[in-house]
């Protein structure tokens, strides 16, 4: 039943309040190992490592509100093509079911929509970052061991940061999962309209020969 209720409208699991406080508390604690880290043996080579992961983690910060802003684009695109399909949804007097099924598409596509912009506008809000300054470049320096006082600041950094941009990377899957889903009501709302006449005559055609094969053996 979940996954059925997950299929038609995906849900982002929230974190307990006990998890919350359990990954505040493991935050903690790796931020406080870092800092007593001992990285005499190769310290380069470990300054290069906090590099390679500082610039993963804003690359993977920057991909995300990229991928947000190509979202809303083409959410800001789609709307008008929606809001042209609306006045010829009753047009037609004759048949309801034709009307009411495609109004079905139509709304479930705007809904889905709108909740993809919900999950786009969630990803690109600002929230905590911490960057690498100048004064932190200055201070480690005046410290006894340079590029470990540097690596340590990189690798806290990158650890304070890694939360906030799990959060985004969560809300643009959501925004990919209910604009996807937005484009499938819209070409199945197309596939109605192009198909329901011709399923219609045939359907007909086939009720009327039933009708009278019955009436022939009566």
């Amino acid at each position: 039943m979940r996954k059925v209720i997950n299929f038609f409208w995906p849900i982002l699991e929230k974190a307990s309040n006990e998890e919350v406080e359990n990954q505040k508390s493991n935050e903690k604690e790796l931020i406080k190992k870092i800092r007593n880290a001992e990285l005499a043996q190769n310290p380069e080579i470990a300054l290069d490592e906090a590099r390679r992961l500082f610039d993963a983690e804003q690359e993977r910060r920057r991909g995300a509100d990229s991928k947000a802003g190509l979202y809303l684009a083409a959410i800001t695109a789609l709307v008008p093509v929606l809001s042209s399909v609306l006045p010829d949804l009753w047009k037609g007097d004759d048949d309801k079911l034709f009307s009411t099924v495609l109004l079905l598409f139509f709304v479930g596509a705007l809904i889905y929509l709108l909740r993809a912009a919900f999950w786009a506008f969630s990803t690109i809000k600002v929230s905590r970052f911490s960057q690498l300054g100048a004064l932190d470049i200055v201070s480690s320096w005046g410290e006894s061991e340079p590029p470990q006082e540097l690596t340590k600041k990189l690798m806290c950094y990158v650890s304070f940061n890694m939360s906030s941009t799990n959060e985004k990377v969560s809300c643009i899957k959501m925004t990919h999962e209910f604009f996807l889903r937005s484009f499938l009501c819209f070409l199945l709302y197309l596939a109605v309209q192009a198909v329901w006449p011709a399923a219609f005559l045939a359907f007909r055609a086939i009720y009327e020969s039933l009708i009278l094969s019955f009436l022939n053996c009566a």
